[in-house]
């Protein structure tokens, strides 16, 4: 049976909202947003915001919305964007980014934000991976979910903490058998802390664990074998793929076989890690040719820290791109990179932002801006899959200069 706020959030995530009842559940979560947060109270009278005039789906770009700059530990306003207090019982803790920039986002989570973000990522692996998870083994190109906990220690002081990306891996753990590829290893750790004083060089990459597993799956009867998945950052997939082609290692997988890429770093941006941008395109030929699939066994999922929102995509050949897919339970818009004014043809592009009135008990995320570059691909429904909702490619990471980026928006609200 299913625990009070699990049932409340699985009844939330099957509901198709029409656009009245969004405008009106965004009208309660903003007014709650601006009750109980001083700061975006400030935010709002600065922007000269009425909540009467949050009358139709057309007036969401109406709404004050925080930047993904302004959860930066560095700007230390994190905590004045929660809406109930760190030492709360409620409080659960901090979801911390992977420091693309440097500086990682924090963004506190209450019960309710933990378990819609659970749920809304078993959906979304559901909606866009529609297979038998229960015969799945998910090689994931990471380390355990525990491990990213912890390496999170070494980017903030800030307790409690936990990776962002460690809720989806935490999802995938209920859904299937898990396999991490990067694993610590004490000799290498000793190594590492005597010659740089860190822990930078402490890990192994097990790539041969993952051929192994799948050799000895193709070794079974047809009718016996196990769903095989591999899961990971696009750069570590591609360093894969050309061990295999060293090895001279292909298979025949067929449509019996996925693989699920997140956390961006298309544009040679990853963490604190910096290499060549990877074309997708070459990236997916690559995949289909090593692995004997089809590009519909490749997925995308996209996300970010500061939002309690994931995107699921399919690839599209004639995009070149993934398009990433909008759920009911949240809308997007693009505004000008020069304005800020919103965007709404096809084929336009500008910054990305998020609208939910979802997943945002602890801290005022309801509508946030990321400094990604997107292009609008349709504003109704899917052109390709017949997806219902606005969909969307991402293009890549805006730079950080005056004038574009989020870090530079955050003195414009």
């Amino acid at each position: 049976m299913l625990e009070p706020i699990q049932s409340k959030v699985v009844q939330t995530l099957s509901k198709d909202y029409k656009d009245h009842e969004f405008v009106e559940l965004m009208r309660e979560i903003v007014s709650e947003s601006i009750e109980k947060n001083s700061l975006y109270k400030e935010i709002v009278k600065k922007k000269e915001f009425q909540i009467d005039s949050l009358n139709n789906i057309e007036d969401l770009e109406k709404i004050p919305f925080i930047t993904t700059a302004s959860f930066k530990e560095s700007e230390n306003l994190y905590e004045k964007l929660l809406k109930i207090p760190v030492d709360s019982p409620n409080f659960e803790y901090w979801n911390v980014s992977s420091v693309t920039s440097g500086q990682p986002s924090l963004v506190g989570v209450d019960k309710n934000d933990t378990e819609f973000l659970f749920q809304i990522a078993k959906k979304c692996f559901l909606d866009f991976i529609p297979r038998d998870w229960e015969k799945a083994h998910v090689h994931m190109f990471s380390p355990s979910d525990k491990m990213l906990d912890r390496i999170v220690m070494r980017y903030t002081n800030v307790t409690p903490a936990k990776n962002f990306s460690s809720n989806f891996y935490r999802v995938a753990k209920t859904m299937a058998t898990v396999n991490y590829v990067i694993a610590f290893s004490l000799p290498k750790a000793i190594k590492a802390i005597l010659k740089t004083r860190s822990l930078v060089g402490a890990f192994v990459v097990r790539f041969n664990s993952v051929l192994e597993a799948i050799g000895k799956n193709l070794s079974k009867p047809e009718n016996k074998r196990d769903y095989i998945a591999i899961g990971g950052g696009c750069q570590l997939i591609k360093s894969f793929v050309g061990i295999m082609r060293q090895q001279q290692v292909s298979y025949n997988l067929g449509t019996e076989f996925d693989v699920v890429i997140g956390g961006g770093g298309w544009d040679g941006y990853k963490a604190q890690l910096k290499y060549e941008p990877i074309d997708k395109g070459q990236f997916v030929e690559s995949i289909i040719n090593q692995f004997g699939t089809e590009a519909s066994q490749i997925v995308d999922i996209y996300g970010f820290t500061e939002s309690p929102i994931i995107f699921g995509s399919h690839w599209s050949k004639k995009k070149e791109d993934f398009i990433m897919h909008c759920p009911p339970y949240a809308k997007i818009l693009l505004r000008s990179l020069d304005t800020l004014e919103p965007l709404k043809k096809e084929g336009d592009r500008g910054f990305l932002e998020v609208i939910t009135p979802f997943g945002n008990s602890a801290s005022v995320n309801h509508a946030i801006l990321v400094d990604d570059l997107v292009e609008l691909v349709s504003n109704d429904k899917c052109p390709e899959c017949g997806y219902e909702g606005t969909t969307f490619r991402v293009l890549g990471r805006i730079e950080d200069k005056e004038g574009i980026g989020c870090s530079s928006v955050i003195t414009w609200i």
